[in-house]
Formats: C-alpha cells, sequence, structure tokens
C-alpha cells in the first residue's frame, strides 16, 4: 500500500531533487519555486487526501486527472514529491518530471525540445492553462486556486496633458516585471575620421549598460555603420583594453570619442573601480514600476479638443495586489540586433517586503496586510546564449532553514546571504498572514 501523503505543510524533512532530462533545469528550478507555495501544494495534496480516505478508489488514483491533462501532470508531480516514502527514504534523493515535461511539451512543443528555455515563460503558460483547466470544472462563479494565489488587477491611468482627458484600463496580472535599467546617462560621443573630420551627437543610454549600448544607440543616431566593419576603439580610461562589454560604469567621463582606425592605438592603463556603482535595491525598482512617467507621441487622444498624438503621463497601480507575488527582474535585455543578460546586482529583502505603496489609494486592499516574505527564487546563471537554472526555497515563511535546489542536488542553505545574488531572476513572495 503506497503510504498517503500529509495534507500539512511544509513538505518534509527532506526535499527531494528534480531530475534535468536535457536541459530541464528551467523547468526543475520553476516548478521548486512553485511546490515551495504551501496553500497551492495543500489544495493539491487536500485533494488526494479526500479520495484516498474512501473505500471506492485506489492510493495511487489521480483525482485530478479529470479536470485536464496539465492539472493531472502537475497533481501527479506533488503526489510523487510529497509521499512519505520518499522523503523518508534513504535511498531516493529526487524525482523524474517526465510526465510534466511531455505534457507541457505536447501543448508547447519548444519545451518538448532539449533547447534551454525561460523559466518565467514555463510558469506563465502552466499556471494559465491549469487555470483554464480548473475553470470549467469549477461552478462559474467560483474562482480557482490560481486566481485566488496569483491573480492580481492592475490599473493603467493615461491623462492628456493638453485636455486632461484620463482614460484607465484594468488587466490581470500575474508577474510584475521589473526594469533594471532605470536610470539614464547622457554621453557626449565624439566621432573622428582619419581625414580629421569631427562631429559630436549626445546618446542616451542605460547608466548600468555596456558600451555595446552606447555604440548602438550612436549608429541608430547616424548612418556610419560602414565605418565599424573591422574595429571600433573608444578612447576612455578601463580596467582593460575596452571593448563592447566594458560596462559603461568604468567610464570616468560623460564623453567619449570614437577614432577610425589607422595606424596602431595603444592601450590604456588599468585602473580600479566601485563594483557596487550600479547595484539597485528592490523597493526602488518597484517605485520605478508605479511612478508616474510622461511620454509623447505615442497615444491619441481621442477627446474632440485633441484628436492627435500628444503629451500624455501614465501611471501604473495595483487595485488589488495577488497572494503570491511572483516579481521579475528583467535580466534579458534585447535592443534591435543586440541580445544580452543584465548581471545587476539588486538587493532584496527576504522578510517584511511593504508593497502598501503598490496600491490605489482608493483601494480597500490598502488597509489591508500588504507586508510580504519571500519563499522561493529561481536563479539564472551564465550567459544569454547559454546558462542554468537553480532554486532557492523554504519550506515555511515563518522559518530560517532554506534550500538550494541545482536538479536532482539538494543542499542546505546556512547562509541567508548567499540567497540575495546577481543570479536571481524570478522572486516569490507570499503575503504575510497575521
Amino acid at each position: 500500500m503506497v503510504p498517503r501523503p500529509s495534507n500539512k505543510y511544509p513538505i518534509g524533512s527532506k526535499p527531494l531533487g528534480l531530475v534535468n532530462l536535457g536541459n530541464t533545469c528551467f523547468m526543475n528550478s520553476a516548478l521548486q519555486c512553485l511546490i515551495h507555495v504551501a496553500p497551492l501544494t495543500n489544495f493539491f495534496l487536500d485533494g488526494f487526501a479526500r479520495v484516498h480516505t474512501s473505500d471506492d478508489h485506489h492510493d495511487s488514483y489521480n483525482p485530478f486527472d479529470t479536470c485536464g491533462e496539465m492539472t493531472g501532470a502537475y497533481a501527479d508531480l506533488i503526489w510523487n514529491m510529497q509521499r512519505s516514502d520518499r522523503i523518508d527514504s534513504d535511498y531516493i534523493h529526487s524525482f523524474k518530471p517526465i510526465r510534466m515535461k511531455e505534457t507541457i511539451g505536447y501543448f508547447v512543443p519548444s519545451f518538448a525540445t532539449s533547447d534551454q528555455q525561460d523559466a518565467q515563460e514555463f510558469i506563465t503558460f502552466l499556471l494559465d492553462v491549469i487555470h483554464d483547466e480548473l475553470k470549467e470544472k469549477n461552478k462559474p462563479d467560483q474562482n480557482t486556486i490560481i486566481q485566488q494565489l496569483f491573480f492580481g488587477t492592475l490599473i493603467s491611468k493615461v491623462t492628456c496633458l493638453k485636455c486632461n482627458h484620463v482614460k484607465s484600463t484594468t488587466n490581470r496580472i500575474v508577474f510584475l516585471p521589473i526594469s533594471l535599467n532605470h536610470q539614464q546617462r547622457l554621453f557626449v560621443v565624439n566621432f573622428l575620421t582619419k581625414d580629421g573630420i569631427q562631429d559630436r551627437t549626445s546618446v542616451n543610454v542605460a547608466a548600468n549598460g555596456r558600451v555595446e549600448n552606447l555604440v548602438q544607440q550612436f549608429l541608430e543616431l547616424n548612418d556610419l555603420s560602414h565605418l565599424f566593419n573591422q574595429i571600433i576603439v573608444i578612447e576612455a580610461k578601463s580596467e582593460e583594453q575596452l571593448q563592447f562589454e566594458t560596462p559603461l560604469r568604468r567610464l570616468f567621463e560623460d564623453e567619449v570619442t570614437l577614432i577610425e582606425q589607422d595606424h596602431y592605438i595603444s592601450r590604456f592603463q588599468s585602473n580600479r573601480f566601485d563594483e557596487e556603482l550600479d547595484n539597485l535595491r528592490l523597493e526602488e525598482c518597484l517605485q520605478g514600476f508605479v511612478s508616474l512617467e510622461k511620454l509623447e507621441d505615442i497615444w491619441v487622444c481621442q477627446q474632440n479638443t485633441c484628436q492627435q498624438a500628444t503629451l500624455v503621463s501614465k501611471q501604473l497601480q495595483f487595485k488589488s495586489l495577488p497572494h503570491v507575488v511572483i516579481i521579475q527582474l528583467k535580466r534579458f535585455s534585447y535592443t534591435n540586433s543586440f541580445r544580452r543578460k543584465l548581471d545587476t546586482f539588486v538587493d532584496y529583502p527576504i522578510d517584511g517586503l511593504d508593497l502598501s505603496e503598490l496600491l490605489l489609494s482608493s483601494s480597500s486592499s490598502k488597509k489591508e496586510n500588504a507586508i510580504y516574505d519571500l519563499i522561493a527564487v529561481s536563479n539564472h546563471i551564465g550567459s544569454i546564449h547559454g546558462g542554468h537554472y537553480t532554486a532557492y526555497a523554504r519550506q515555511d515563511p515563518s522559518m530560517d532553514e532554506w534550500y538550494e535546489f541545482d536538479d536532482s542536488y539538494v543542499s542546505t542553505i546556512y547562509s541567508k546571504q548567499k540567497i540575495v545574488s546577481k543570479y536571481a531572476y524570478l522572486l516569490f513572495y507570499i503575503k504575510r498572514t497575521k
């Protein structure tokens, strides 16, 4: 007889790892984070407990198979990860999520390949499909467990600064995307050809960007791409010979010179710089998400007095926050033909994140508890072209016992400093209960 899993959280004294089935570390990291969302896990365990206490079903019966393929596959994963004969075994340390891999690959062919995928896209699709499948089984006026835990309501308010007309739209949101490019830095670029012709251009780029972003912006403003087929040299003091990957924070001056190569240009002297200049705090990033933003010529006001593209202000605020807030640190940057990963360190709190400032002042949720605690982190280590996903998670937000999940390998984290790193990609916060 298969031992019944407990429907009480935490999940056990020895969490299981997930076997990598071929570049599925993105899936394993995402699943470990979701497994440690206690209310979600308990929802499925309670479903198993109800049917297994009856004589009508065998202990291996999965009651969620009747909901849909994806819900059944995820429930099967939870059941196998929670079985007491596994978590109490001295020989079983991991589980192969074969059914999950096959099922999501059936829905999304790209997930069926051995190519590396995005953990955020995986979670988005998984939650959406489980929500849709459960909704079909529920009563029309009954919210699904996905709605109850992960759905928030975001209000976008656009105000015409000419006639003060306001247009508000309401959207459902699961992820809170946070840009890591808040601050801009103005550079004056001097372009000097070997014929002695000089041209000056002002270029705005992200302060924590790299030289490649500066050059790309310069080329967009000047039709000079034919001159850059062989070499680009930027006259600036740096730690090493200046390359495209050099962070802009290592440039002393806000003025640089691009020189068309004619003869050998010597290396510059090496200097040391403070690595913390481009660090960010999560609270500051969140303020940037809801701060008032002025935009020009991107919105056509429909009022009779305007009827034209005009200067507007835009502000985002939450009408309601979800019980589980998933924050996406947007580390993957796509600008024209350039793709790169931002390694900016973001300092985020493990306990006591106050999100009340994200709520509308008139929202009833403003008066409610908006304090959140971190329960899991999905990490991405490496470059945009190749990397590895791991996860950090704790069994209970009231406990300090954290684990690191690296596919099949699970280890205890003894220093909380490790949890906050430059590799963090997805942060899972759960609302603190009174």
